[in-house]
C-alpha cells in the first residue's frame, strides 16, 4: 500500500504540473539555450515515463492518503512518517515528538528526509546540541542528511531529473549541486556543516543532540 500511494502522488504530482510537450518539440540543439531545453525535455520525459497508461486515469488525492493510512496503521514506518507531512501546521509538533526516535531508528532515508521535512516545516530555528538553527538551513541539511543516508539523489533520481526539468538546472549531477543554485553560499555552507552533524547524530542515535529527547 505505501508503495503504490507513493507511485500515485508521484503521478499526481506530475500530472498537476503545465504539459510543456508543444514548448519542447521539434526543437533541434544548435546552441547552448536549445541544448539546455532539450535536456528539459528529456527530464519531463523521464519523470513522465512511470506514469504511462495513468493519462486517462484521475488520481484521486483521497485515494492516496487513504493508502497511507492504512500502510501507517499497519506499522509501515515510511508511511507513519510521510503522514507528518499531511498534519496541520498549526498542530503542536509536541504531540508527535516522542514517536519520531523510533522512527528515524530504522535508518530508512525516506523517513529521515520526511520527518526532517515535518521538523523544520513552519519553524523559525531549530536548535541542534547547543547551536541555533535557521529552519531554512536545517531544511535542507536534513533533505541532504537523507542523501547521504540512501535516499536517491543522483542523475537519474526523481529529485534531481525534476530540478532540470523545472529550473533548467540539468548540468549537475547530484541534488546538493542543483539546489546550490537557488541557495546563496553562506547558507549552503552552514546545510553542508550541519548535513554531516545530523547524519552523525541519526546513525549514534543521538536524540537528545536532535532535540527529540523526551
Amino acid at each position: 500500500m505505501y508503495h503504490v500511494s507513493q507511485a500515485l502522488e508521484e503521478c499526481y504530482t506530475w500530472g498537476t504540473e503545465p504539459d510543456d510537450d508543444e514548448l519542447y518539440a521539434g526543437v533541434e540543439v544548435i546552441s547552448p539555450v536549445d541544448l539546455r531545453e532539450a535536456k528539459r525535455s528529456w527530464a519531463g520525459q523521464a519523470l513522465a515515463a512511470p506514469c504511462r497508461g495513468l493519462e486517462r486515469y484521475s488520481i484521486n488525492p483521497r485515494e492516496i492518503l487513504a493508502l497511507l493510512e492504512e500502510a501507517a496503521r499497519q506499522g509501515e514506518p515510511r508511511a507513519r512518517a510521510h503522514m507528518l507531512i499531511f498534519r496541520d501546521v498549526a498542530a503542536p509538533k509536541s504531540d508527535v515528538i516522542p514517536t519520531l526516535p523510533d522512527l528515524l531508528a530504522s535508518g530508512d532515508p525516506q523517513v529521515v528526509r520526511d520527518v526532517g521535512a515535518f521538523l523544520t516545516r513552519g519553524e523559525v530555528s531549530m536548535r541542534y546540541g547547543e547551536e541555533e538553527i535557521d529552519a531554512p538551513v536545517a531544511a535542507i541539511a536534513w533533505e541532504l542528511a537523507a542523501c547521504d543516508m540512501g535516499y536517491p539523489c543522483g542523475p537519474m533520481s526523481r529529485i534531481v531529473l525534476t530540478v532540470c526539468a523545472y529550473r533548467g538546472y540539468c548540468d549537475e549531477y547530484l541534488y546538493d549541486n542543483a539546489i546550490a543554485h537557488d541557495e546563496g553560499p553562506h547558507r549552503m555552507a552552514r546545510a553542508q556543516r550541519l548535513r554531516g552533524d545530523l547524519v552523525h547524530a541519526l546513525r549514534r542515535q543521538d536524540w537528545s543532540w536532535l532535540g527529540l529527547a523526551g
